[in-house]
């Protein structure tokens, strides 16, 4: 067995993978003809503008336009359902054996209906908070389905947006205090760096009250980097770190996170893609992981950057340097990090381990 095939077949657990980043083009081409949006003129086009081309210049900006791409009526709840139920699918596929999906409400109960152009996050029409309701019950009616049929555990997380307007993170933080919010384990905040956190710290302190954190920090190459992280973690008390690779320029940072074992939800490919990283020989997963924090690995956007989990582990072999003991201490730093009850996430951790010790 090639050791591609080895690793998709290990227990894995992906903890930061955006539903919006993760979605089957076919499908969506499906929506968008039945829509008859014409927001894009062919599959292909569509294809262009989600997927990063290999050729590209890395650009954090640009990566998150293609999010862009997304934008038109998906159909009813029975669309959405169908969102969820793909999603693990997929995952279970590479032998995924515990998926956290984070989302923005706010972006699937605009997809309900059609959506006017808009030039920036900040100008989006607000749904009212049934729209929101409604379509987080349908993608989690449809991801809560197929992951009991393929028996892995799953888990959502609610994105706020530091490009979206306060009034439109505080609906989304609102959601929480909802039946249909007792899905989401935790709250995250992601979007453009250069936008400071303070910009959703209203809805951010709601979100709080009620889930532990985990926030997008450090990989902007254009933000402040380490300082971000320490940020996220001594001020919003982050329990987890997404991505969080530019912590490596602090070593005082690296003793903070350390010390609050805190994880970082480290995803190479993207890295590269966002320039948070030049080149996976260079990337600096190995460094944190040689300096004792706890790191994990992921897809990020498994379509928009064309990759899979274990592709990641992969390359943070052959690429970025990890021994086969380091992936596996990768591996059971992603089970012990999961938003979990502790029973299940004790089991979890244990089929990890064990798996991975015949591994190595």
């Amino acid at each position: 067995m090639s050791l591609a095939a080895t690793l998709r077949a290990l227990p894995k657990v992906e903890l930061h993978r955006h539903l919006e980043g993760a979605l089957r083009i076919e499908t969506l081409w499906e929506f968008h003809e039945a829509a008859g949006a014409r927001v894009h003129a062919s599959r292909e086009a569509l294809r262009r503008a989600l997927v990063v081309d290999a050729a590209a210049p890395p650009d954090f900006r640009a990566y998150l336009a293609r999010f862009a791409a997304l934008r038109f009526r998906y159909g009813g709840p029975e669309a959405l359902e169908r969102i969820g139920r793909e999603a693990v699918a997929d995952a279970a596929g590479e032998g995924v054996a515990h998926l956290e999906l984070r989302l923005a409400p706010l972006f699937w109960a605009a997809r309900l209906r059609e959506q006017p152009p808009v030039a920036n996050l900040a100008q989006l029409p607000l749904p009212p908070l049934e729209d929101l309701e409604l379509a987080c019950e349908a993608l989690a009616r449809g991801a809560d389905a197929e992951a009991a049929r393929r028996g892995l555990s799953l888990a959502f997380i609610l994105c706020l947006n530091r490009q979206l307007a306060p009034e439109a993170n505080v609906l989304q933080a609102d959601l929480l205090g909802r039946p249909a919010g007792a899905a989401f384990a935790a709250v995250d905040v992601c979007g453009d760096e250069a936008v400071p956190l303070e910009a959703v710290g209203a809805a951010l302190a709601r979100g709080l009250r009620a889930r532990p954190a985990t926030l997008h920090a450090g990989e902007d190459p254009a933000a402040r980097g380490a300082a971000n992280v320490r940020e996220a973690v001594e001020r919003f008390g982050a329990r987890r770190i997404g991505h969080g690779v530019r912590a490596v320029e602090d070593p005082a940072v690296l003793e903070l996170l350390r010390a609050k074992t805190a994880t970082l939800e480290v995803c190479p490919t993207s890295n590269i893609q966002t320039a948070a990283a030049p080149s996976f020989e260079a990337h600096p997963l190995r460094a944190l992981v040689e300096a004792g924090v706890r790191v994990t690995l992921n897809t990020d956007n498994p379509t928009l950057s064309a990759v899979t989990l274990t592709d990641e582990y992969l390359r943070a072999h052959e690429r970025c340097g990890l021994t086969r003991a380091q992936l596996r201490e990768v591996a059971v730093a992603s089970a012990e990090a999961a938003f979990l009850p502790d029973a299940p996430r004790r089991v979890l951790v244990a089929r990890v381990a064990a798996a991975w010790a015949k591994f190595v």
